[in-house]
């Protein structure tokens, strides 16, 4: 009994790392320098672990953290970083839900204690609804595809399984990994390459269709599914690339052509209507309202020397009419957002699914934010007509590729503020006043060495409602095989 008793007491001395506690700390009026930032955070109920390391290359010998809920209970963990017990981080959280919970964290390097300002994050009573996130984790190249992939992950957890990987399919490119409301079973994504193909799961079948329409003249690109499941909008666009000589600027993507269609699943038919396929126009981004009445976009004006005056094309957001029951749109264009007014370009139009706001990306000119230091998120308050930034989501580098929780209280989007070379994922979230709380990095189980070491880009993430269980191997089979279900392009006048 009593080898049972030192064999416990030797198990708590390794968890908390066989370390002193804080013994005579200087202390700090700051806050402690943790990364990643979650100082002052509003978080769900039930996320992930938000466990943190000391900010900067220099590593802590030792870091003492003591939380406390402000309602009921307490965890103390002392570590080379701070890693808490899911179990016992998920019970803090759910005793404090609508309240806080108060950190004090201590810090030893070199033989020196310092004991941080507390600092507080907050546990909403608006829940997360949704299992888990997708997403594709890419090199940040321009050109060569590399080893990438689209992911899922489950928010209560660290746990992240593979949904395609290019490597199965010969290294071509996969993206835009886009469900219906984050249904599992409604999906669609890209191939690019030898293997090339659009995949549309619809009612528990999957179609694996032609990469382009020879009537069409392209492919389909960026996505975004009718509420009823009937429909799928895509933009086709003549995509290129420019590169720049300047250190804060990489490169620039943009369209010399791009139309918006709708796609039918049950009869394969792309329907294209005239009202969104004018020669002379830029139409992008689609995106339908909840209510499936309304399909937003972005639109520009054309102009053939576009490779070399890219910094004239600024886009507006627009919406327009959709009838569910024919596919068909109304006969005029509405703009809500009129950015090029105030000489500048509003892409990625996402509306809540409360109908309440639209969520959009606002830069100085293009259609592709993910490459623009100066690319912040907007909200615009479709009651009241109020655009305004979102303050607690935006920073001085890029944001781009966001999308709503179902309830309409979180959202999810890509920045570049960590090292301004990769772009990673940010949860934040949104009151019913349309107000928006300061932004938090996706928790990783050693947050520090995770971001650290990765090659890889996070883009294009979405909610999703359950994990997804789909035969992988049945993808790569359909992609390594020759036969695609061929287009029906049908002109609407």
């Amino acid at each position: 009994m009593m080898k049972k008793f030192l064999y416990i007491c030797l198990s708590l001395c390794f968890l908390i790392g066989c370390s002193s506690l804080p013994e005579n700390p200087t202390i700090s009026d700051d806050y402690p320098p943790i990364f990643p930032d979650y100082v002052g955070v509003t978080i769900p109920d039930g996320i992930a672990p938000l466990n943190f390391d000391v900010k900067g290359r220099k590593a802590a010998d030792v870091m003492d953290v003591v939380v406390k809920g402000h309602k009921e209970g307490e965890i103390h963990i002392n570590g080379k970083y701070a890693r808490f017990d899911i179990d016992a981080w998920h019970t803090l959280l759910h005793q404090n839900v609508g309240d806080s919970i108060q950190l004090i964290v201590s810090i030893r390097q070199g033989g020196q204690w310092t004991q941080y300002k507390p600092f507080y994050i907050y546990i909403s009573e608006d829940e997360l609804p949704e299992w888990g996130l997708t997403y594709r984790r890419i090199p940040p190249g321009y050109d060569a595809y590399g080893s990438m992939g689209l992911y899922q992950r489950d928010l209560s957890s660290f746990e992240e399984t593979a949904l395609v990987q290019n490597d199965a399919i010969d290294q071509n490119c996969v993206n835009c990994h886009t469900s219906n409301r984050g249904n599992a079973e409604e999906f669609t994504f890209h191939v690019r390459g030898d293997h090339g193909a659009t995949i549309v799961g619809n009612e528990g079948l999957v179609d694996v269709l032609a990469p382009r329409n020879p009537d069409l003249g392209g492919g389909l690109v960026y996505p975004y599914w009718h509420p009823s499941g009937k429909y799928i909008a895509y933009s086709t666009n003549d995509t290129h690339q420019n590169f720049h000589q300047l250190r804060d600027l990489r490169v620039e993507v943009y369209d010399s052509k791009s139309d918006i269609v709708i796609y039918n699943p049950k009869t394969h038919e792309i329907l294209l209507d005239s009202i969104l396929a004018n020669p002379d126009v830029l139409e992008n981004y689609p995106a339908f309202s909840p209510d499936g009445e309304w399909l937003y976009f972005t639109s520009a004006q054309r102009i053939d020397t576009i490779w070399k005056n890219y910094q004239e094309i600024k886009y507006d957001i627009c919406r327009v009419r959709f009838d569910a029951a024919t596919g068909q749109m109304g006969d005029s264009i509405e703009t809500i957002v009129d950015a090029r007014n105030i000489g500048k370009s509003a892409n990625m139009p996402r509306i809540s699914f409360d109908g309440k706001y639209l969520l959009y990306t606002l830069t100085d000119y293009g259609c592709f934010p993910i490459w623009h230091p100066e690319a912040d998120l907007w909200i615009k308050n479709l009651e009241s007509g109020e655009s305004y930034p979102l303050e607690g989501a935006n920073s001085e580098d890029s944001e781009s590729f966001h999308n709503w929780s179902l309830n309409s209280r979180w959202i999810v989007f890509t920045t570049r503020r960590d090292d301004g070379l990769y772009t990673n994922l940010y949860l934040a979230h949104v009151d019913d006043q349309g107000r928006v709380s300061k932004a938090f990095c996706l928790p990783q189980k050693n947050p520090k060495e995770y971001y650290a070491e990765t090659i890889y880009s996070f883009n294009t993430p979405d909610f999703i409602q359950q994990k997804i269980h789909r035969n992988e191997e049945r993808i790569y089979k359909h992609l390594l095989e020759s036969d695609r279900v061929p287009t029906i392009l049908k002109k609407i006048e």
